[in-house]
C-alpha cells in the first residue's frame, strides 16, 4: 500500500485528501470503520498529515471499508488510473 500511496503527485493529494474525507464522513454506517482508524484519521487531521503518506493509507483504508466502488471513482475522476487497480488488487 505504501508504494501505491508514494506513486501519487504531491499536487493531487490534497485534493484526493478532501475526497476520501467526504466519503468517510459521508457514511451512513454507524460502525464502517473501527475506532481505532478513526482515532488514527483524527489524530493525523489535528496533525495537519492526512496529506502524507500516512495519512492517505489511512484514509484509503477508510473510504474503501465505506464505499469502495466510491473510492476507485474518486481516483478515476483525479486521473490516478493506476492507482485505482493497484488499490483494488490490495482489497
Amino acid at each position: 500500500m505504501e508504494n501505491v500511496v508514494e506513486s501519487i503527485p504531491s499536487s493531487l493529494r490534497g485534493e484526493l485528501s478532501k475526497k476520501l474525507i467526504e466519503i468517510v464522513l459521508g457514511t451512513q454506517g454507524k460502525n464502517a470503520i473501527s475506532t481505532e482508524l478513526a482515532k488514527k484519521i483524527i489524530y493525523l487531521w489535528r496533525q495537519d498529515q492526512l496529506t502524507t503518506p500516512t495519512g492517505l493509507t489511512a484514509l484509503f483504508e477508510a473510504a474503501v471499508n465505506v464505499n469502495a466502488n466510491t473510492t476507485y471513482a474518486a481516483l478515476d475522476e483525479l486521473g490516478l488510473h493506476q492507482v485505482a487497480l493497484a488499490l483494488h488488487k490490495t482489497n
